[in-house]
């Protein structure tokens, strides 16, 4: 599912204009049926959606996630066999549409941060590790009889 970020204990978490397919499906016993999606919100009074039963499973898309989407959703199954009904349906699914700004400053952010900070680390210590003597150095050097020039030089002791 495109735009979804994870499962929590209430549902999912769609962003705004991602889109995302709801499923439902049963365990096959009769071919045939059909499948009602119920959607309900604190907005507006309850949605149906219905797809035929496909091989025991109906998918129903939502091409573009809207705040008017957010609420509970059930898939209720239903079958017409021998003169009877039947019908299955399963627990609420609820989905929170959200804005994607948020996340996507996190996303990005953090981890540039830490690029940065990698970065500019890497080169301190690059300085810090080849840069040459400083003449404060060079002076007890001198102090002792050798220069810094010498120093590096073969045979020097």
């Amino acid at each position: 599912m495109y735009g979804v970020s994870g499962a929590q204990q209430q549902g999912f978490q769609v962003f705004r204009g991602s889109t995302f397919t709801i499923s439902c499906s049963i365990q096959p016993q009769y071919p045939g049926g059909s499948f009602l999606l119920n959607f309900t919100s604190i907005n507006s009074a309850n949605t149906y959606y219905s797809e035929p039963a496909v091989n025991h499973s109906a998918h129903f898309l939502f091409p573009s996630a809207e705040p008017a989407h957010q609420g509970n959703y059930s898939c209720v199954y239903h079958l017409f066999v021998f003169s009877h009904n039947f019908s299955s349906e399963s627990r609420l699914l609820s989905v929170t549409v959200t804005d994607p700004g948020p996340f996507i400053i996190r996303a990005v952010v953090l981890p540039l941060t830490l690029l940065l900070v990698t970065v500019g680390l890497y080169f301190y210590c690059k300085a810090t590790t080849g840069r040459r003597p400083s003449r404060q150095e060079d002076i007890e050097l001198d102090y002792l009889g050798v220069t810094a020039e010498e120093e590096g030089a073969p045979g020097a002791e």
